[in-house]
Formats: C-alpha cells, sequence, structure tokens
C-alpha cells in the first residue's frame, strides 16, 4: 500500500472515532434545539451548545446538546450566579465555575439539571419547548 493510501486510510480512521466520541450512536441533537423556558429559566439551544438566563444566573452549554435513544443527555459547560445590588466599578469579574448539565427530554418537555462546581446538589427545571417567560432580575 501507498504512502498516499495509507495517510488517506489514517484521515478517515480519525475522522470516524473522532465523530464516535462527540455524537453517541443513534443520538439526535435537532430535537432539542430551539427556544425552552420555564420554572424562571430560559434556555436556547442551537447546533453550537446553549445559553441559559434566570433572574439571578447565566449559563453557557459548550457544544452540541445529543439526546440518547431514551432522551437523556449530559453536556458540561459554565454557570455563574449573580448577587443583588450594583458592583462596584473598581470590582473585578469572577470567573464563571464550570458546572454538569443532565436531564430528559419526552413529549416537548424537559427535565433540567444544573451542577456547578463545588455545589452539594444539582438544581433542577421543568423546561417546555417554545415557552417563553418573563425573567425577575435580581434585587
Amino acid at each position: 500500500m501507498s504512502a498516499r493510501k495509507i495517510a488517506a486510510v489514517l484521515s478517515l480512521s480519525g475522522a470516524l472515532t473522532m465523530s464516535l466520541h462527540t455524537e453517541p450512536a443513534g443520538a439526535t441533537a435537532a430535537s432539542v434545539e430551539g427556544a425552552w423556558a420555564g420554572d424562571q429559566l430560559q434556555l436556547r439551544i442551537d447546533g453550537q451548545g446553549g445559553h441559559i438566563e434566570t433572574g439571578c444566573a447565566h449559563g453557557h452549554i459548550n457544544g452540541p446538546i445529543y439526546l440518547a435513544a431514551d432522551g437523556k443527555f449530559t453536556a458540561s459547560g459554565t454557570f455563574q450566579v449573580h448577587r443583588g445590588g450594583p458592583q462596584r466599578a473598581d470590582e473585578a469579574a469572577e470567573p464563571a465555575p464550570a458546572a454538569r448539565f443532565s436531564g430528559e427530554v419526552k413529549d416537548g418537555l424537559m427535565r433540567l439539571e444544573i451542577l456547578p462546581a463545588g455545589a452539594a446538589a444539582p438544581e433542577v427545571f421543568r423546561l417546555r419547548s417554545g415557552a417563553r417567560i418573563k425573567l425577575i432580575r435580581c434585587l
């Protein structure tokens, strides 16, 4: 086998291995993309990941969310809780802590668990696909 053919086979093999690690077999991202809301939390998901807004926190999900055949998912990202009141001009912003996101999607409903690094237990939210809410901001 020529060096050129070996390189092509290795390149194809590497691409297949990469796709196996990034998207579980039978998983789909299309069913979760879009707007989700409920329990004073808004979530917007696209092919790049997700953005979370609550009245007193925000977060980001890194990368697409893939559902397993049973509708469950896990993802990683960041989640930062804010405090009420003004932030001093000379106060440095703290980096958002890492977080684990997990849950389940079934019949247009999502159960979302957010577990920020260092938290004892996850926060659980129930969201509906296509729903909109008005957030009440921290005071």
